[in-house]
């Protein structure tokens, strides 16, 4: 009887291992896209003090905060693969309403070898409050082709996901030194049904605040709920991150992120120069769940006018 109940956990394991395996190795081969810079070093933790083209990936009504024209670029090493990207937001030529754009292309490598892709985005806001309240909305078309996925016709087309989704975003100055926000994204759901591309672009709802003044020390925070990810129910992702100014020229970041569904545990760190024509950005991301692979990298530069 004991052996016979013995074989039979152990069957019970190995089929629950099976079930597990594909779907852990998916998790973790779901491409890590571009979020920022500057919130890539603070934890990602940006949601309440988005600006610029950060705004695009953070908070869509941070396009509105504060008055700049800025054109910007970056590039990203990660371990799924290398991200080109450049920006463009104006909330300069017209006080009543500001945009952002940005375009990301993607080049897998390793297990991600065969997969390409297109990240654009576009964002408008509007100062209902001038430098107290902003909203704003965006659109975002992804397209990611797998090379790897089985062709049942030659004319079938190798589409990890593919389509248009939307954000909604708020952000309140409650006081001089305290900032929050909410954010609604991709709320358009593109992997109803295939668990392949699961995590890839979630429908998430969260906020978060800040403390302090962005030139000098600033604390923020945020959390969401991933609604779409997995099939069992929402996860929680949240980030904390630290920013210091020194010599009111020289930004120092550092943070932690969680992404419940890729259970990715990630340690940020940051350093940047600016001045009032231009800027230059690093971050870099440490995975603790996988701390002997090399982690996310990205440096770009931002010209301001």
């Amino acid at each position: 009887m004991r052996r016979s109940t013995a074989m039979m956990v152990a069957l019970m394991m190995g089929a629950g291992l099976v079930m597990i395996g594909p779907e852990a190795k998916a998790q973790e081969s779901v491409p890590q896209l571009f979020e920022g810079l500057r919130s890539a070093g603070a934890g990602g933790s940006h949601t309440a003090v988005a600006s610029g083209t950060d705004s695009l990936y953070k908070n869509p009504a941070g396009a509105a905060r504060g008055t700049m024209y800025v054109v910007d670029g970056a590039f990203s090493y990660t371990p799924q693969g290398a991200l080109l990207t450049a920006g463009i937001s104006d909330s300069r030529t017209n006080p009543a309403f500001s945009g952002a754009v940005g375009y990301t292309y993607f080049l897998g490598q390793g297990e991600n070898s065969e997969q390409s892709g297109h990240d654009a985005r576009a964002a408008i806001a509007i100062p209902v409050v001038p430098e107290r309240v902003s909203v704003g909305v965006g659109v975002r078309y992804l397209r990611i082709t797998d090379e790897g996925i089985p062709m049942v016709e030659e004319d079938d087309d190798q589409i990890l996901v593919s389509g248009f989704t939307i954000d909604a975003g708020l952000i309140v100055r409650a006081a001089e030194f305290l900032h929050l926000g909410l954010v609604a994204q991709n709320l358009i759901d593109r992997c109803p049904d295939d668990p392949a591309c699961r995590g890839t672009m979630p429908t998430r709802i969260g906020g978060g605040f800040a403390i302090g003044e962005e030139t000098g020390f600033l604390g923020s925070g945020q959390a969401a709920i991933d609604l779409t990810s997995s099939p069992d129910g929402p996860n929680v992702d949240f980030g904390v991150g630290l920013e210091y100014m020194a010599a009111q020229m020289v930004p120092i970041r550092v943070g932690f992120q969680r992404r419940g569904f890729l259970d990715r545990n990630l340690v940020t760190g940051g350093v940047g120069w600016r001045s009032e024509q231009a800027g230059v950005d690093f971050a870099y991301q440490h995975d603790l769940q996988r701390s002997d692979r090399f982690g996310y990298i990205a440096g770009g530069v931002s010209v301001y006018f």
